[in-house]
């Protein structure tokens, strides 16, 4: 590795560490004097409700656009299809182990699955839908990989060692060869199975905030309006993954590589205009005057009150406006600036996550009253952790696995 390959390596190690440290601060007794955590104060849905939300929109939004290729047919995508399939895989990990570490009884979460499961809850259905979800999405890039894997497990070495295992080539028989047209229809066929999955649970996550009391949650199009964001955002890291990717390994993006990134933006321009859409409708309807009290008073918490720069600023205009712009000009056409409205459209969609989860909490329906929102130290010691460990595992992933092939 170089110098500074080594280096950014070292840097998101000592961040998972640090994100690690906060973890156990959370859970046990601090060894910093910092107040201790308590989930239950002010809002009890976080900042790490907010990461765990990234992650998911990421993950669905990274495998839609993917399939665009793998199970549809656009085959102008397919030079990109493994930086998006791998993401996704590496998102919805983390998501599940941010989520997962969230919770205060951290050795409880399985009651959801075995003993004490609810299917009359919203929150039920989406931990089964996001299970089968991660279940059909390895299944579907075993299947994608397999040929590829099969001719890694050939070469010598980590690598090599890694084809064998992950090709399951090591069991012999029907595992020493591969029709790789057979395993891509496999793909093809699961992978619709994956891509229905992920719309469901993603839009269930939706319907979580939906069915709510809480004003500035309910509503019928939530569930809906979760599904443009996360395209937009599974096209932007897509454009960023791919653009850095071969930025860092020297090589100039050009032919097939540049051609995909042009349908991405595409995609990207065409996700933001109905996300802009369904923004402006929501904000609309909430704050008509006929829909009465508390729908107008939690729609001014994001016009005129305490998370109003949050939205003009960071989601109206670095996630929605400066990135549509970028993209439908000729600007957009170049790498550069195609990565650049691509990283806008990712922090918008960040904080338009942030915004949901803890400005949706702070009027209360039934007295009328505001809760305190504020963010805890040790939430975003945790936050970075997780963040880094995502870009981590991507770039041990991408080292091992035959992205090239």
């Amino acid at each position: 590795m170089k110098y500074s390959e080594v280096s950014l390596v070292a840097l998101f190690l000592v961040l998972i560490a640090i994100g690690g440290l906060g973890i156990y601060q959370i859970h046990f007794k601090p060894v910093m004097p910092i107040e201790p955590y308590e989930g239950a104060l002010g809002t009890p849905w976080r900042l790490l409700v907010v990461v765990y939300e990234f992650f998911v929109v990421s993950t669905t939004g990274l495998y839609i656009v993917a399939s665009l290729d793998e199970v549809f047919g656009i085959k102008q995508l397919k030079p990109i299809v493994k930086e998006g399939l791998i993401f996704a895989l590496v998102t919805i990990i983390v998501g599940l182990m941010t989520i997962g570490l969230e919770i205060e009884k951290v050795d409880r979460c399985y009651f959801a699955l075995v003993g004490h499961t609810n299917p009359g809850s919203m929150m039920f259905w989406m931990i089964m839908f996001y299970v089968i979800y991660v279940i059909f999405l390895i299944t579907t890039i075993w299947f994608y990989f397999r040929d590829d894997l099969l001719n890694q497990a050939k070469e010598k070495g980590l690598k090599g060692f890694v084809g064998k295992i992950l090709s399951l080539k090591f069991l012999g028989g029907p595992f020493e060869r591969s029709n790789k047209n057979t395993d891509k229809e496999y793909a093809k066929a699961i992978g619709f199975i994956t891509v229905v999955a992920a719309v469901i649970a993603h839009s269930n996550l939706g319907g979580l905030f939906a069915v709510n009391y809480l004003p500035f949650w309910h509503g019928a199009l939530l569930p809906v309006y979760f599904i443009p964001a996360a395209i937009a955002c599974g096209a932007a890291l897509t454009i960023i993954v791919t653009t850095l990717t071969d930025w860092i390994k020297g090589k100039e993006i050009v032919n097939e590589r540049y051609e995909a990134l042009q349908m991405l933006r595409f995609i990207l321009g065409f996700s933001l205009i109905i996300a802009a859409f369904f923004t402006a409708w929501k904000l609309i309807i909430k704050a008509y005057p006929t829909s009465g009290w508390f729908s107008n008073e939690a729609v001014k918490v994001f016009l005129t009150g305490s998370f109003a720069f949050n939205f003009w600023f960071f989601e109206v205009l670095i996630g929605l406006l400066i990135p549509l712009l970028l993209v439908i000009t000729p600007a957009g056409r170049s790498a550069k600036g195609l990565l650049i409205s691509a990283l806008l459209t990712v922090i918008g969609v960040f904080y338009l996550r942030f915004d949901l989860v803890l400005g949706g909490q702070v009027l209360k329906l039934i007295s009328g009253a505001t809760a305190k929102v504020s963010v805890h130290p040790f939430e975003i010691m945790a936050a970075v952790g997780f963040l880094s460990l995502a870009v981590f595992l991507y770039y041990v992933l991408y080292k091992l696995l035959p992205m090239e092939g």
